[in-house]
């Protein structure tokens, strides 16, 4: 075809025609069927049918033959790379430190009933109308708020009570000509 718009629209047309074509393959026969097709510039490819199918096709290629001319490989700093090697030890140690945390946490949770009583809860969430919860969780965030401002105040108090002077014992006054 000399005109690259009918091109692209016999593309289209042809195409949903092969793909409806391999679809109806596949239901009548009960058979694995794949289809592949590029666009006409060739810059897209259009695919249909089962991963599998592409799967024991692409396996059955041969491997692609390295490039004729290789490009040096770059110089490696190995400083950077031992920095990098120790630098990702010292995270899966504290990624290490952490997960044993959370397992003793964990623990902790399931040895004093409250992982029961967490699931219990969760179970009576789970019932809940959605607006009662958000009534509930609205209700929550007040306490939260109410207990760390009495937390404030009560923190507040005790330094209040160690930064004031103690009172000392009365003493008679001096006396006069003093």
């Amino acid at each position: 075809m000399e005109s690259e718009e009918a091109r692209k629209v016999c593309f289209s047309k042809r195409r949903a025609d092969l793909f409806k074509m391999a679809s109806e393959l596949s239901v009548h026969f009960n058979a694995d069927v794949a289809a592949v097709v590029f666009s006409p510039a060739g810059n897209r490819a259009y695919s249909i049918g089962d991963p599998s199918v592409m799967d024991r096709f692409l396996s059955s290629l041969p491997a692609p033959a390295p490039p004729a001319e290789t490009e040096p490989e770059p110089e490696v700093d190995w400083s950077v790379m031992e920095e990098l090697s120790r630098q990702c030890g010292q995270l899966q140690a504290m990624v290490d430190a952490h997960k044993a945390r959370l397992e003793k946490a964990e623990e902790k949770l399931r040895e004093s009933g409250a992982a029961a009583w967490m699931m219990d809860l969760e179970a009576e969430v789970g019932r809940m109308a959605p607006e009662d919860v958000l009534a509930m969780v609205t209700k929550l965030a007040v306490l939260r708020d109410g207990v760390a401002e009495r937390a404030h105040e009560m923190l507040r108090e005790a330094l209040l009570a160690v930064a004031a002077p103690t009172p000392t014992t009365p003493t008679t006054p001096p006396p006069a000509g003093f």
